[in-house]
């Protein structure tokens, strides 16, 4: 996917319409210590505590274009390289699946629990690498 150069904010939106490209930018209320997720729909959905045009901003941003990037790619055999749904979490780069339950990631190999956005995830490490680029900018 080509990178889309971000512009903050976007004026004349009544939805907080961020930015659009391949996907757009929203934001929203979201819960308690999430500042960013990105969803299967394409959408980008930021916290209203980010200050819009913020460093902030862009390292969530990138992270989540991340994951969106590898949500839209496929391998060879036609998986995604990342999927998700209520249910489970898919790293096909990594060959890990993580059951979701209570706000926990649980590996399907090795049982052990993760937190959501937990940065040991390989998903999650590649998705801090990318942001960590802006935030050490």
């Amino acid at each position: 996917m080509k990178y889309n150069k971000l512009t903050f904010p976007y004026k004349g939106e009544s939805h907080d319409f961020v930015h659009e490209g391949s996907y757009k930018v929203v934001r929203e209320d979201l819960e308690e210590g999430v500042l960013g997720e990105a969803d299967n729909d394409g959408t980008i959905k930021i916290d209203k505590s980010v200050k819009p045009g913020s460093k902030k901003e862009k390292e969530i941003i990138v992270h989540e274009e991340t994951h969106m990037n590898e949500m839209e790619a496929e391998d060879e055999d036609g998986n995604k390289l990342l999927a998700y749904d209520d249910d489970s979490v898919t790293d096909n780069i990594a060959g890990k699946t993580y059951k979701r339950k209570n706000g926990k990631l649980i590996d399907n190999d090795t049982g052990k629990e993760y937190e959501e956005g937990d940065p040991k995830l390989p998903h999650e490490s590649r998705a801090f690498a990318a942001s960590n680029k802006i935030k050490n900018a």
